[in-house]
């Protein structure tokens, strides 16, 4: 039987990692797979909504909530502990979502579990969280979440039989699909909102300012007091009625009744699970072309992509909708859309990679 091990940090509970990281469980079925893999996760530093975690057969290591703490503790403890697990399973595979991690790892399998495979599993994009090359040459192999992250690292000199794209999982066959509002103009945001940040959210009150006739727009996600106050006076009057904020839930899909489509204004991402969870439930998509492949997800066949800060074309895809010069994709074909993100294909991605 072959074993792997899959290494985290500190995670909160409510990012977007933590969702695949629970949903992997869910799909590949960790703790009675009959795949001939011994599936174990450690984490280095614990969590603080510890439910996600409920799927794994796992060892945590509860350091402390506070930052600095925590980063004193990875760096005296950490390579004590990879060391210990290295020694003590000989893992056939070790597999990090962090950089340092996984480079700990690394340079101590020599001495401790020299057969063990270092995987590199990283949520996010290599260039614009500036991962050091060093970094990069410390991994046997790489696990790409989009073809986009693939792209990045063979852009940053990784060979290409390193690289296996295994996108994220989606339970897209078990989910109820939203009602649409027969008249195309319900839009929401799902996700952190920030204002020219990753997330860009000033971008989308920019383009809603342009946007005439009758529509709605619910903004789902954690805002602090000032960012929310910055988009107000952003927003003129029409757009101030149209837009509420409805802040964070742990299952927002329970609290949306009513949706045509979802609108993504980010920068950048890995590969934005919301675009994957909101076209699994029918929800047309209208997305920035992102540099690591929000292509991946979005297409003619379940919605619209605009270049970033391309603020003209995102308002004019949003005033056909609502005038119905342009017509939704139907909610079969959105539907059909994301199956390749459902959990039988990216179970035989997976595998595929591990043998």
């Amino acid at each position: 039987m072959k074993k792997v091990v899959i290494a985290i940090p500190y995670l909160t509970g409510k990012g977007g990692t933590e969702t695949v990281i629970k949903n992997f469980a869910e799909a590949l079925d960790v703790k009675n797979t009959d795949d001939n893999i011994s599936w174990n996760l450690v984490s280095f530093g614990g969590t603080k909504y510890p439910e996600w975690l409920s799927g794994w057969n796992k060892k945590v290591y509860n350091f402390t909530q506070s930052r600095y703490i925590q980063l004193m503790a990875y760096a005296i403890l950490m390579p004590f502990l990879i060391a210990h697990i290295l020694k003590k399973e000989k893992p056939d595979f070790f597999i990090a979502t962090n950089p340092i991690i996984w480079s700990i790892a690394f340079a101590e399998r020599n001495v401790f579990s020299k057969k063990t495979k270092i995987g590199a599993w990283y949520h996010y994009s290599f260039k614009m969280k500036n991962v050091k090359e060093k970094y990069l040459k410390k991994a046997d192999f790489f696990w790409a979440i989009s073809s986009g992250i693939k792209d990045e690292l063979l852009s940053l000199g990784v060979s290409p039989d390193k690289i296996y794209v295994i996108y994220n999982p989606v339970d897209v066959d078990h989910v109820t699909a939203v009602k649409r509002s027969g008249k195309q103009n319900r839009f929401i945001y799902i996700g952190r909102i920030d204002y020219d940040g990753q997330k860009n959210v000033s971008e989308l009150i920019k383009a809603l300012n342009k946007v005439k006739g009758d529509w709605h727009c619910d903004l789902y996600g954690s805002v602090d007091p000032e960012t929310k106050d910055r988009l107000l006076r952003l927003a003129n009057d029409h757009t101030k009625s149209q837009i509420e904020f409805k802040g964070f839930y742990k299952d927002v899909w329970n609290q949306i009744k009513k949706a045509d489509v979802l609108i993504l204004t980010s920068k950048f991402e890995g590969l934005p699970m919301t675009l994957i969870e909101a076209a699994s439930r029918g929800i047309a998509l209208v997305s920035s072309d992102c540099p690591t492949r929000t292509r991946d997800i979005v297409n003619n066949f379940n919605g619209y992509l605009y270049y970033s800060k391309d603020i003209p074309r995102l308002t004019k895809i949003l005033n056909n909708l609502i005038s119905t010069l342009d017509e939704l994709p139907t909610v079969p074909s959105v539907k059909l859309s994301v199956s390749k993100f459902c959990y039988l294909n990216y179970k035989k991605r997976i595998l595929t990679s591990i043998n």
